[in-house]
């Protein structure tokens, strides 16, 4: 009995060792479909700084109270959303809102600005876009007409079409705090 167990034993070792080359090669062929899919731009990159400065300058703009100067890179459709779930979509009401936000803000500005400018070409669920983003963090410093000031992080994502032109800006801010310094 104990010889034939370890006839077992050795054949299934070996069978072990037989199947572990055979999975060697699935492997290296694997790598060499990495390698052709690298070259076809299948992994997502990093874009210079640079092509992030007009995110920068549409935050300052707004401080400034130039809804217009931040918005002059939106896509007359552009769809503009808030971690909330609420939305806009169009360029004008997306102008309407914040010109309406600015009637209750005494003051404004952002410092601290990360820009984060990348170009998406592995799309993996129908919900993600391809192209460019530009991922923007800044914290806000507001003072409300009520009197009351709040500081807060926002963080915005954009993404640009092929005309250049912002055709979804995403933001994620605390609204809860936003509506408690409005009253």
């Amino acid at each position: 009995m104990k010889k034939i167990l370890f006839g077992v034993l050795t054949s299934a070792l070996m069978i072990a060792c037989n199947n572990e080359k055979a999975e060697e090669k699935p492997a290296a062929s694997t790598d060499a479909t990495v390698t052709a899919a690298s070259d076809k731009k299948t992994t997502d990159e990093l874009l210079a700084i640079s092509e992030g400065e007009g995110v920068k300058a549409a935050m300052n703009a707004f401080a400034n109270r130039d809804v217009d100067g931040m918005t002059a890179n939106y896509d007359d459709k552009v769809m503009y959303r808030w971690s909330n779930g609420d939305s806009l979509v169009g360029k004008q009401a997306v102008k309407d809102y914040y010109n309406g936000r600015l009637k209750v803000i005494d003051s404004l500005s952002f410092t601290d600005h990360v820009v984060l400018p990348v170009k998406v070409n592995n799309v993996q669920t129908p919900y993600q876009l391809a192209g460019k983003w530009v991922l923007h963090w800044a914290f806000a410093h507001v003072k409300y007409k009520t009197g009351k000031k709040i500081n807060f992080w926002v963080h915005n994502d954009y993404h640009y079409n092929d005309a250049g032109k912002v055709d979804v800006a995403i933001q994620y801010i605390d609204m809860h705090q936003i509506r408690e310094a409005s009253k």
